[in-house]
């Protein structure tokens, strides 16, 4: 075990990547807070549910693009070069990017031939973001891969600069400027375009930062393919990462069929404001993750032991009180920073807010069992709650609207997390704080 390794199984080491990353992280929601103010009074509440609603379509689309991979990728990176496997490494990153590229060319066509045979299904304004829109599916899906990438190779505030910093800064900048500076006219299609701008440099930016941390051991090898066996390794990761896009998009995909796009923004106002709550359970997630890949390649399960246990208790400490700051403020903060039209979102945001509680309170544990092999049971949780949560939607949207979303979503997050921590506990027998 190098001396980099050993330093993260002790509190101060712990500390010091959980602080670089957390900076990272409180920016990305800053920034995430500021420019949902900037898009809801820019674009009105109907237009920034537009636009809201054509980000949900981009990340059901990237469901099949990406199909775990990116998962795969960080595990597998991580495990790699522990046991120096070059040859291996290079010839993951040649077919993950392969895949991707195949598969967002197809999605995004297909797409594109939809909306194309069917211009009577959305308003044209509603129609050209989408359009737009498809655009991203391929950027992101690529960034996402270069993002696992870095962060198998625990090169873990890089990874996160592209799209945790650089995209939501420009996005901020270019918004100051619409309203501000130059005469912008306020559409979800112009705002859209923008946004691929914005994705577009932060993809560059985070390809010049691989490029300059991509180990010397892949330089001159040859590719070495594995392709069935990464595949097979990614299905259920595909499965599940996807049901878990579903459930997090079914809210408003369902709220654009049975409701208005301003209640679509409500919701969108409460999910940011709710996920607040596991800002630290994401930094625990990112930090932690390959290294829990690295020390199960090494056998080493009291390591993995010792680091999951000390950063469930870190994440414990900081979430009480983001919760209760998040139920105390929110009325005022709804009210003074979006308009009065958004304390409707308040009680959807409390229902919310207790669902991500229980998720970050449980600790890392859907990271800590597909970095050891026990994928498969993350899918079968998944797809418990992603059964669970649409029946609960079909049943509740319809009369309670955006309470009744809210309360299923809140649902599904407790299915899911407490199946989760009963497997960790039956299969991996560790400590779960220390």
């Amino acid at each position: 075990m190098t001396d980099k390794d050993t330093s993260v199984l002790n509190r101060n080491g712990l500390l010091r990547l959980f602080s670089g990353s957390f900076l990272i992280r409180i920016a990305y929601y800053l920034f995430g807070f500021v420019n949902s103010v900037l898009l809801a009074r820019f674009l009105g509440a109907e237009s920034y549910g537009v636009y809201v609603f054509v980000l949900s379509i981009v990340a059901l689309l990237s469901v099949p693009t990406q199909f775990g991979m990116p998962i795969l990728v960080m595990r597998e990176f991580s495990a790699l070069q522990a046991k120096a496997q070059w040859a291996s490494m290079k010839g993951l990153a040649v077919r993950s990017h392969q895949f991707v590229a195949v598969v967002a060319t197809v999605v995004c066509l297909c797409a594109a031939a939809w909306l194309w045979l069917n211009p009577a299904a959305y308003a044209p304004d509603k129609q050209r973001a989408l359009l737009f829109g498809l655009l991203l599916v391929p950027v992101l899906s690529l960034g996402a891969l270069r993002d696992a990438m870095l962060g198998g190779l625990r090169h873990i505030i890089l990874a996160q600069l592209p799209e945790s910093f650089i995209r939501p800064l420009l996005l901020m900048f270019g918004l100051l400027i619409a309203m501000f500076l130059l005469p912008v006219t306020a559409s979800a299609g112009n705002v859209i375009i923008y946004y691929v701008f914005c994705s577009l440099i932060a993809f560059l930016a985070g390809w010049a930062l691989f490029r300059r941390r991509k180990p010397d051991g892949m330089q001159s090898v040859t590719a070495a393919f594995t392709t069935r066996k990464w595949f097979s390794a990614a299905l259920p990761i595909g499965l599940t990462a996807g049901m878990q896009v579903l459930n997090m998009q079914l809210s408003i995909v369902l709220l654009e069929f049975y409701s208005t796009d301003a209640e679509v923004a409500f919701y969108r106002v409460a999910t940011l404001v709710a996920s607040f709550v596991v800002i630290i359970l994401q930094v625990s997630n990112t930090v932690v993750s390959p290294y829990i890949s690295r020390l199960h390649a090494q056998n080493d399960m009291s390591g993995i032991e010792t680091l999951v246990g000390r950063s469930n208790t870190l994440i414990i400490l900081a979430t009480i009180p983001l919760v209760l700051g998040i139920v105390v403020a929110s009325p005022w903060l709804l009210a003074t920073f979006y308009g009065a039209d958004f304390s409707a979102a308040y009680l959807p945001l409390l229902f919310l807010t207790a669902g991500q509680a229980v998720n970050a309170l449980l600790g890392t544990v859907a990271p800590l069992l597909n970095m050891t092999g026990y994928q498969r049971d993350v899918t079968r949780a998944m797809t418990v709650a992603l059964a669970l949560n649409i029946l609960l939607h079909l049943l509740l949207l319809p009369r309670f609207g955006l309470e009744g979303a809210a309360f299923s979503s809140m649902m599904m997050l407790v299915t899911w997390n407490l199946i989760l921590w009963f497997r960790v506990k039956q299969r991996l027998r560790i400590r779960y704080y220390v």
